[in-house]
C-alpha cells in the first residue's frame, strides 16, 4: 500500500476541505467584502484585512471581491444586502438584526490628544468639563462600553466633529478641527506618521477598566444562511487554531503586541 507522509495528508486534507466548505459556504454572487482604510488595517493594496480577505478566499474556496469603504457606508450596504462581510467591524449589538459578527482580533482603544490641549485638560472629566474642546470620529463607527456613551454626549453638546475615513479624521486633527480622538494602535501609529505628527499628541486611556474591543467579520444576515455562518465561523476558528492570524498580525506589530492582539 502507497504511504501518505504527513505532509501530504496535511494538504489533502486541507484541499478536501476546502473543496467541501466551497460548496456550502459561498453565496451566489462573489463575496463582496468592505475593507476598513486606517492605518495597518488597509493601505496602498494591503494590510492586516487584505490578508485576512485572502485567507479567507483561500480557506472557503469563495471567490471574494474586497473594496475599501467609507464605514457608514459599508454598513448602509450591509444592512440592504448590497455587501456581504465588513471587515475591522467593532461588535455591536445594534447591528445585530442584519448582521452576524465573527471576532478575529481585539486591540484598546485609547484616546489621542493633541498636544496643544494643555496636560490639566486630558483627563475625561477635565476635557469634558471644558465647551471649548471638541471630538473627531469617523462617520459611522462605534467602539463599545463608555467610548459610545462618550461619543453621544459629544454629539448632545455639538462638540462632535465627524470625517469620512481616519485619514481624514487625522488630517483634521492636525488642522485643529477638534482635540481628541479614540483609535488603536493599528490606526493611530500609521496615522500619526502619515501625517507628520507624532511628536505632536498625548496617547492616555480614558477607559483603563474596559476589555480591548474585538475587531469583527461582520456578516450580512440576508446573504448568509444560518449554516453557512456557522461554516465561516469555523473557518475563522481553524485561522486563529493553526496561528495563521497571529503570523498576520506580527507582520504590523511587534511579536508582544500581536500576541495581545489574537483573540483565543
Amino acid at each position: 500500500m502507497q504511504k501518505v507522509f504527513p505532509i501530504a495528508a496535511l494538504i489533502l486534507g486541507l484541499s478536501v476541505m476546502t473543496q467541501a466548505w466551497s460548496a456550502n459556504l459561498c453565496p451566489p454572487h462573489a463575496v463582496r467584502i468592505a475593507l476598513y482604510e486606517a492605518g495597518l488595517f488597509y493601505f496602498d493594496g494591503k494590510g492586516i484585512d487584505r490578508e485576512m480577505a485572502n485567507e479567507l478566499q483561500s480557506r472557503t474556496g469563495c471567490i471574494v471581491e474586497a473594496t475599501p469603504l467609507p464605514r457608514a457606508r459599508a454598513y448602509f450596504l450591509l444592512e440592504e444586502g448590497h455587501t456581504d462581510i465588513v471587515m475591522a467591524a467593532v461588535v455591536n449589538p445594534k447591528r445585530d438584526q442584519y448582521a452576524f459578527f465573527i471576532p478575529y482580533m481585539q486591540q484598546r482603544f485609547v484616546t489621542v490628544i493633541h498636544m496643544d490641549v494643555p496636560v490639566e485638560k486630558t483627563t475625561l472629566a477635565a476635557f469634558a468639563a471644558d465647551p471649548a474642546l471638541h471630538f473627531g470620529a469617523v462617520r459611522g463607527v462605534n467602539y463599545g462600553g463608555g467610548r459610545d456613551d462618550w461619543y453621544a454626549r459629544m454629539e448632545r453638546e455639538q462638540r462632535l466633529e465627524l470625517g469620512s475615513g481616519m485619514p481624514n479624521v487625522f488630517r483634521m486633527l492636525k488642522s485643529r478641527r477638534f482635540q481628541a480622538l479614540f483609535a488603536v494602535p493599528l490606526q493611530y501609529e500609521k496615522e500619526l506618521a502619515d501625517a507628520g505628527m507624532s511628536d505632536q499628541v498625548r496617547v492616555v486611556d480614558w477607559f483603563p477598566n474596559e476589555p480591548p474591543a474585538a475587531r469583527a467579520l461582520a456578516m450580512s444576515r440576508k446573504n448568509f444562511t444560518a449554516e453557512q455562518l456557522k461554516g465561516w465561523t469555523e473557518v475563522v476558528q481553524s485561522m486563529k487554531s493553526d496561528g495563521t492570524i497571529k503570523r498576520i498580525l506580527a507582520k504590523y506589530l511587534s511579536a508582544a503586541e500581536a500576541s495581545k492582539a489574537v483573540i483565543k
